[in-house]
């Protein structure tokens, strides 16, 4: 490929990728949950609202009192309603979220990310992923499989 056609064709597909899939039409929102409803959980989960691309259908922390806070904090901004757990993996097996956000403490990343991209879905963990290297191959290989 000659370097002027290349150019062409990247600026062909810059173009492509900038334009509405489909006019008139909101893309589908997607079930999104968020395990660890601490201060900076809370704040990812804002930000995943605010783009308008996600359905908020649960909420899990251990702390009865992060999840009022966060449910309060959404309340806000949303009118979804999601459901409270404390336990990931009932959140997981009732809800079936296609997306997950981890933003539990810093020791307990690998377990709730291992179950949720196992569940099948997308997964996006606060850092550092893990304490060990066995815990970062563990959820590396999880998400391969």
């Amino acid at each position: 490929m000659h370097r002027r056609s290349f150019l062409h064709r990247s600026a062909a597909g810059a173009l492509a990728a900038s334009l509405p899939v489909r006019a008139g039409a909101p893309a589908p929102r997607l079930r999104t949950a968020l395990v660890g409803c601490g201060w900076w959980g809370g704040n990812i989960l804002g930000e995943a609202v605010a783009s308008g691309q996600c359905e908020v259908v649960g909420l899990c922390d251990v702390d009865t009192r992060q999840l009022t806070a966060t449910r309060t904090k959404l309340a806000a901004t949303t009118a979804d309603r999601p459901r409270e757990y404390k336990d990931y993996r009932e959140l997981l097996a009732r809800e079936k979220p296609e997306i997950v956000i981890v933003a539990t403490p810093d020791h307990w990343h690998a377990l709730p990310t291992i179950a949720a991209v196992k569940a099948g879905a997308h997964v996006f963990v606060e850092k550092p992923i893990g304490h060990t290297i066995a815990e970062g191959r563990a959820m590396l290989n999880a998400a391969r499989a």
